[in-house]
């Protein structure tokens, strides 16, 4: 496997972490709201709807963009840079940056996603951070 193919992995990973992550604590919310959503299927439909989800809309494109850019046939340090530089991009977002502030204020689980995630944004290339 490429350097560039192993470090898109990684990135992809840990974004879906933290985007699960968020997904888990927005439901939290919108069943303080709502009451309980029964089934994945219902929660899907609310994600897709219901604008308490909105923000989290741009994190779940740039996911499927990274796993289109996955299983491109030739891909390359400068494509997985662009793919970091998007990423990090909606995380800094205003539409963003709200919500995901309160969530790293009480959600534990959110802070270590956001902590293993927020490496990778800063030095795209895994290798530089081993010894």
């Amino acid at each position: 496997m490429s350097d560039a193919r192993a470090n898109l992995r990684e990135l992809a990973a840990a974004a879906r972490t933290l985007h699960h992550r968020l997904l888990v604590a927005t439901q939290k919310s919108f069943e303080k709201l709502h009451g309980r959503v029964e089934g994945p299927g219902k929660l899907l439909q609310i994600v897709v709807h219901d604008p308490l989800f909105a923000w989290l809309r741009p994190l779940s494109q740039q996911l499927a963009l990274l796993d289109e850019l996955a299983e491109a046939e030739e891909l390359h340090d400068t494509d997985v840079a662009s793919a970091v530089a998007e990423v990090a991009e909606v995380l800094d977002s205003d539409a963003f940056r709200g919500p995901f502030l309160v969530y790293l204020q009480s959600e534990p689980d959110v802070v270590l996603a956001n902590a293993a995630l927020r490496p990778l944004l800063t030095h795209p290339r895994a290798a530089d951070r081993r010894p």
